[in-house]
């Protein structure tokens, strides 16, 4: 969506009493300080990469911390190296699972979001979320393509229950 557009969904959302995520993705430059801590007081929950993360902090002048206490959770991804989860005043570090093989990124971050957000509708624990969606960005960077990647329900959980040792 445009820039507008986001504004507007969000406000409406909250107006709404419709629980939403804040993503700002690739039009995260497009806002300012003020734009984005209102996002954050709309949001229930926030997603972000790293690099997305610091321009939070830094147009916003607040901490991760003063971030995180606004939302039910806040989520930064990190690539490889997992990603961390912030929620009720507990820091989360979720690992990255290891992938089969590195075929392209793009769309990792999407896949990701599906798990959290599978997870959300499902209503699983955060951790689980976080976790799934791990898995969900393992199984998408083996794939050329950003949707070419199609397991089965059943394969999930497999893959899940022996990267985390637990089941959902």
């Amino acid at each position: 969506d445009g820039k507008n557009a986001m504004l507007q969904h969000s406000h409406d959302f909250e107006e709404l009493g419709i629980p939403h995520l804040f993503d700002p993705g690739q039009a995260m430059t497009l806002f300012n300080g003020e734009e984005l801590r209102t996002f954050i007081r709309q949001a229930d929950w926030i997603v972000l990469n790293d690099y997305e993360y610091s321009l939070l902090q830094e147009r916003t002048g607040l901490d991760g911390q003063a971030i995180a206490e606004q939302v039910e959770a806040l989520i930064v991804t990190r690539g490889a190296e997992g990603s961390t989860l912030y929620a009720r005043g507990e820091e989360h570090r979720i690992k990255a699972v290891p992938a089969d093989s590195i075929q392209d990124p793009t769309g990792c971050g999407d896949a990701y979001r599906a798990g959290l957000i599978h997870a959300i509708e499902n209503d699983l624990d955060m951790v689980t979320g976080c976790r799934i969606g791990s898995l969900m960005g393992s199984i998408k960077i083996a794939h050329q393509g950003p949707q070419n990647h199609a397991p089965s329900p059943d394969e999930i959980r497999q893959r899940f229950q022996a990267a985390f040792g637990y089941g959902f």
